[in-house]
């Protein structure tokens, strides 16, 4: 398999997935073999990947030899639709959807009107707002004006002027973003700037899954977007009358103080995997995380990991991305546990967080 695309691959044996790999027998986030995976009988693999959003997609079906050429138009499909899905969500490409709405809410009279958007935006702006609701702001798509702050501190190698602080405080807060729906966004900030990144990708996964659950039902696939976010279907071993089954994941840490973060089985949810070792930067000889607090306009400090399992991939997505803000703390998985999630939460200080139901998931890994 070439990282620059190429054909779909139909064989019984092995894929390594950049984000999770998962098996019965051995497993592991970030990368590592399938050749233990054993295949049922009757079932080939077929599987491909390529350079997509800023990162690696990857996707394995298990089908039956009647089902290959189906699978094989999926992938097809997919490769189009990731690219035609960027066009509107990217804000790094000056022609998208969001940059040209991005361009809108920097107008001097944006206050005095609405701004219209398609209905496939609409709906990740929706999910950001719900993840930002539900997470007390801890998440939030416009917190853009911020991480500029920073960013130009880390430049200066100086700390910034509170006034800049607030002046950027001003410019964001979803709860400024008023969609009464039919594509339509009220404003009530000028200059605000929003982001996609961190719930985009998971929306694209939401989107693939929508298709494939139609075009292919009950097929076990794993789809997965890069060291982030993956959506695993059904269960790979197809064990007779096994309702239990599923993908089996070994998350693995980003901090080289902690080997790994734990092992789930997962089955037909979404999981997304969030670390504020992700950039760091350095501003008067103080480390700081590419991390930013919405609510209160200062860097996460210290090395927080995440993990959510959920639903929806966007949910997962964004949620990951709040328990960075909110740490490893037990409000903060009450509010996890509130909007009907799974995650832990892993701090450099020693300090672990997880929701009532992460248990099960991690036991169930163990049978």
């Amino acid at each position: 398999m070439s990282p620059s695309g190429g054909g779909p691959l139909t064989r019984v044996g092995s894929l390594a997935m950049m984000l999770v790999v998962t098996s019965i027998s051995g497993c592991a986030l970030f990368g590592l073999s399938w050749d233990r995976v054993p295949t049922p009988a009757a079932r080939v693999v077929v599987s491909d990947g390529w350079l997509a959003m800023g990162t690696f997609f990857e996707v394995e079906f298990r089908v039956r030899p009647d089902e290959v050429e189906e699978a094989k138009a999926f992938l097809e499909w997919a490769r189009h639709e990731i690219v035609r899905l960027e066009k509107i969500y990217s804000r790094h490409d000056p022609d998208s959807e969001l940059s040209a709405l991005n361009r809108d809410l920097d107008r001097a009279d944006i206050l005095l009107r609405s701004a219209r958007v398609g209905s496939e935006l609409e709906d990740v702006l929706f999910s950001s707002i719900e993840v930002w609701e539900s997470s007390g702001g801890a998440f939030d798509v416009t917190v853009g004006p911020l991480i500029d702050v920073f960013t130009r501190a880390a430049q200066r190698g100086a700390w910034p002027p509170v006034e800049e602080l607030r002046r950027a405080k001003r410019r964001i807060g979803s709860g400024r973003l008023l969609m009464p729906g039919d594509g339509e966004l009220g404003i009530t900030a000028q200059g605000m700037r929003i982001d996609l990144d961190g719930i985009s990708k998971g929306a694209v996964l939401d989107r693939l899954r929508a298709r494939l659950s139609a075009e292919l039902p009950g097929v076990p696939a794993l789809l997965s977007f890069g060291e982030s976010s993956i959506i695993a279907l059904g269960d790979p071993e197809q064990t007779e009358g096994d309702r239990d089954g599923g993908w089996l994941l070994e998350i693995l840490s980003r901090d080289p103080q902690r080997s790994r973060l734990g092992t789930i089985r997962l089955r037909d949810r979404a999981l997304s995997v969030s670390s504020s070792l992700g950039s760091l930067r350095e501003i008067a000889g103080q480390t700081i995380s590419h991390v930013v607090d919405p609510r209160t306009g200062t860097a996460v400090e210290g090395t927080v990991e995440a993990v959510v399992v959920a639903d929806r991939a966007a949910i997962a997505d964004g949620w990951s991305t709040a328990l960075l803000v909110l740490g490893a703390e037990r409000n903060a998985i009450r509010l996890v546990e509130k909007a009907g999630l799974e995650a832990t939460a892993f701090e450099s200080t020693g300090r672990i967080a997880f929701s009532e139901g992460w248990d099960a998931l991690t036991a169930a890994a163990e049978r």
